[in-house]
């Protein structure tokens, strides 16, 4: 494993965050990059295989949307003429185009061609070719979307790498980026400082794409995003997501033994609704270093979704432990204080909440969960003037927050049946 230590002097270039703005512009989601779909062709010279080539292309349209949903797309009426060549008329404004056929394999089976060109210049980027049997077919779709999501993400973060080093120095080299990001996340967690720092570390992609320390950081500043949706708009939330993903698996494909990725990856995970995979990024992160205080916390939080609210604040507790600095005590203060409030206990979760707004008192998340609180205990007009506050700061994010970031995240029946009473308080608040 690489020395992770800050590099010297790095700190210099650090440019204060951006003040006031409370929803910036994320730089990673700045690209405006539209993908053209052609439909494929059916080359087996069966008519008969007709049916099965317009359904893989539009399952293959369906999981681009699904898994690419900050890039758009473009739908291309019009075939290529012969192998190579582009639609002769395509939409203004297409960046990347993916087209391709299908045609007889080998004993029987079929063949599959997709390609990925350069919109303006035509020039292959990406080619991938399998054979498979027609009852193969899903398992396929699944396989290439991944391949050609993979691919049009990579083209994302080039694209805004190059824009993030735009009118910084020169001479800027990769630890210099890498220190810049980490100087800015020390001024706390907040939307404009955390997209200064994924400024930072998409600049150090900039000067070398395959850096995993610069693919976690930006991951993990997509999860910030992700965690904290009055930071931005649902598309916005959704493409950090994809990106975010995309970005840690790269880093684990370079480096299987970085500890921090695994951590990242489950807690994007759990954001996403997939708890049971979260929780084996986080087994998988502490078999590699059992000292990585945001796994020990990230796993507690994560264990509430699966139903195991009781084992939130132990797993806190070990995280404060192994980090004494107050930089996450206001995330692990929320995570103990959401458990308690699960298990009924609200009056240790109101004093957890406490101590979380005490250090962060802007952080939605133990704002919209201490409004439920103290509605519980019969607070009202407490919880009713925190609802006001929550408002004032984030008017774009009433209630529904709160569906976003809790109740989509879990089908556990138990987990389910602990937190739908919160979201009726928070919702007549």
């Amino acid at each position: 494993m690489p020395d992770r230590s800050s590099p010297r002097n790095g700190s210099q270039r650090s440019p204060e965050p951006a003040a006031g703005r409370s929803v910036p512009r994320w730089p990673c989601l700045l690209p405006s990059i539209v993908v053209g779909i052609a439909p494929l062709r059916n080359l087996t010279g069966e008519a008969d295989r007709l049916g099965l080539v317009e359904g893989f292309t539009d399952q293959l349209v369906t999981d681009l949307f699904r898994h690419c949903r900050g890039l758009s797309f473009a739908w291309i009426a019009d075939e290529p003429c012969h192998a190579g060549s582009l639609p002769p008329r395509t939409p203004p404004g297409l960046s990347y185009v993916i087209y391709g056929s299908v045609q007889r394999g080998s004993y029987g089976m079929l063949r599959v061609n997709l390609r990925i060109s350069d919109a303006k210049t035509a020039d292959y980027l990406w080619a991938g070719r399998q054979e498979f049997r027609s009852e193969d077919i899903t398992q396929l779709q699944t396989e290439m979307t991944r391949q050609i999501s993979r691919v049009l993400h990579v083209l994302l973060l080039h694209e805004a790498s190059r824009r993030a080093v735009a009118g910084l120095d020169a001479g800027l080299e990769v630890d210099e980026c890498l220190a810049c990001a980490e100087a800015a996340l020390k001024g706390g967690m907040r939307a404009e400082i955390s997209a200064e720092a994924q400024r930072w570390f998409l600049a150090a992609l900039a000067c070398d794409s395959t850096n995993a320390e610069a693919l976690v950081g930006l991951a993990a500043t997509c999860q910030y995003l992700v965690s904290n949706p009055w930071w931005g708009d649902t598309r916005t939330r959704a493409a950090a997501s994809d990106l975010g993903g995309e970005a840690v698996a790269l880093a684990l494909e370079l480096e299987p033994t970085y500890a921090r990725a695994n951590s990242i990856q489950g807690m994007l995970y759990s954001a996403a609704g997939q708890p049971q995979e979260a929780a084996h990024a986080f087994e998988q992160a502490l078999a590699l270093d059992e000292r990585l205080a945001t796994a020990h916390g990230f796993a507690g939080y994560n264990a509430a979704f699966l139903g195991r609210a009781w084992e939130t604040q132990p797993a806190v507790e070990r995280a404060m432990q192994l980090d004494s600095s107050d930089r996450r005590h206001s995330i692990w203060y929320f995570f103990g204080g959401f458990a308690e409030l699960l298990l009924g206990r609200t009056e240790d979760a109101i004093a957890l909440l406490d101590k979380s707004l005490e250090r962060n008192p802007g952080y939605g998340s133990a704002q919209l969960c201490s409004m439920a609180a103290l509605s519980l205990i019969g607070r009202h007009g407490e919880a009713v003037s925190m609802a006001e506050s929550f408002r004032r700061r984030y008017p774009d994010y009433p209630a529904h927050a709160f569906a976003q970031l809790w109740l989509s995240r879990s089908e556990s029946p138990v987990y389910r049946a602990q937190v739908y009473p919160l979201f009726e308080r928070i919702s007549v608040l």
